[in-house]
């Protein structure tokens, strides 16, 4: 094999691929815009929501006075605003109240305060959030007087209390979790952007009519997979060096709201971290170049290997959101599973958990697969029934 007869191939194919327009847009437009536009749009939206869940929630129906002595005006100091209803149910299934309080009997004839809410509804949700507190800080006022007149002191009501403590270094759960957020985006992304490629690169020369001339070159067959395939791979490589640029600049940008920025401060995207990530990723971009390469030389047309390739896509995404999930952690035999071990891999190397075993296990396999990949792509390339399909 000859390495310039290699670059050769390389250099024609990246510089069709900077010429190409579909191409671009999957592979540097989209990476770089859509995160960021993506985060600000989700935090918009979310922000908007909240505010309006909240001002909805303050409004409480109510069926007349309240009997019970101080719940109305706990109600009133908290700052709820309560509307007499003559069907406080009606009025919160009518959206006319986030929630209704109706005094009842229970059928051993003991008082019972019902809150009446919309479960569907989020303004409901934090309006019936905001009643429980209000409700258990009259039922303790209630119990302390009570007891104050019989002469009993208030701490028989809690003998001892209860402390949780977080032994998880602090903002693992962060990590974890935006580990595995930002392996998921990668690697769909880093797939979707070598499909174009891959498919330009096959189908796309049997539509344009120049793969006979490719053929005729002085470069071997070995030669041209292996240029097409290099290329391919380093479209799949920039859209995840881009995509975890994005994410850095919107982490450092405030895009994901003040509360989600303080919340991922611990969330390093030093250097040290996208260098790793980069690595983890490379040999998988490699096998998803290899793959597409030979499922889209069985196209005829451009169209024809979209059809043929968004399976692929689809496919990938599974593996991807398994490894994401919070609490799933692969023993070796797992994270020998293509893209699952990647995606478990990046999530390691944000909560700092990894170690060289770690690390070349996934690695060393996802090598396995590229040049198992490479072999089945030359041996396809090779076959003129289907490369000349009609």
């Amino acid at each position: 094999m000859k390495p310039a007869a290699v670059f050769t191939m390389w250099r024609k194919e990246m510089l069709e691929m900077v010429r190409d327009r579909r191409t671009l847009i999957s592979m540097v437009v989209a990476p770089i815009l859509a995160i960021p536009v993506l985060l600000g749009v989700v935090n918009f939206f979310t922000s908007s929501g909240q505010k309006q869940a909240e001002q909805e929630a303050m409004t409480v129906a109510v069926g007349g006075p309240l009997a019970m002595p101080g719940l109305e005006q706990a109600l009133a100091a908290a700052g709820f605003k309560l509307t007499h209803a003559a069907d406080p149910r009606a009025a919160v299934e009518q959206k006319k109240a986030a929630a209704a309080v109706v005094e009842a009997r229970s059928e051993k004839g003991e008082p019972v305060v019902r809150l009446l809410v919309d479960a569907s509804r989020q303004g409901s949700r934090v309006s019936a959030d905001k009643l429980a507190v209000v409700l258990d800080g009259v039922k303790s006022r209630m119990v302390r007087e009570a007891l104050a007149g019989s002469g009993v002191p208030a701490g028989v009501l809690q003998p001892f209390s209860v402390e949780r403590v977080d032994v998880a270094p602090r903002g693992k759960m962060a990590k974890t979790v935006m580990g595995g957020v930002i392996g998921y985006i990668v690697i769909l992304l880093m797939f979707s952007g070598c499909m174009y490629p891959a498919i330009d690169m096959t189908a796309g020369e049997k539509e344009r009519r120049t793969l006979e001339i490719l053929l005729s070159s002085p470069a071997g067959r070995n030669e041209i997979v292996l240029g097409k395939i290099l290329a391919a791979s380093t479209a799949s490589f920039l859209t995840a060096l881009l995509n975890v640029l994005s994410l850095a600049y919107s982490f450092r940008s405030g895009l994901m709201g003040p509360e989600a920025t303080r919340l991922l401060a611990v969330v390093k995207l030093d250097p040290k971290t996208v260098s790793l990530v980069l690595v983890a990723v490379a040999p998988t971009a490699i096998t998803a170049a290899a793959v597409m390469i030979t499922i889209s030389l069985f196209a005829k047309s451009f169209k024809e290997g979209q059809s043929y390739l968004t399976p692929l896509i689809m496919l990938v995404v599974f593996p991807a959101i398994m490894g994401m999930l919070p609490g799933v952690e692969g023993d070796p035999r797992l994270m020998m599973l293509p893209v699952f071990n990647v995606s478990q891999l990046i999530k390691s190397i944000f909560n700092g958990e990894y170690t060289a075993a770690s690390f070349l296990l996934p690695f060393a396999s996802n090598l396995f697969y590229a040049g198992v990949a490479f072999f089945f792509a030359v041996r396809i390339f090779k076959r003129e029934d289907v490369l000349f399909r009609s």
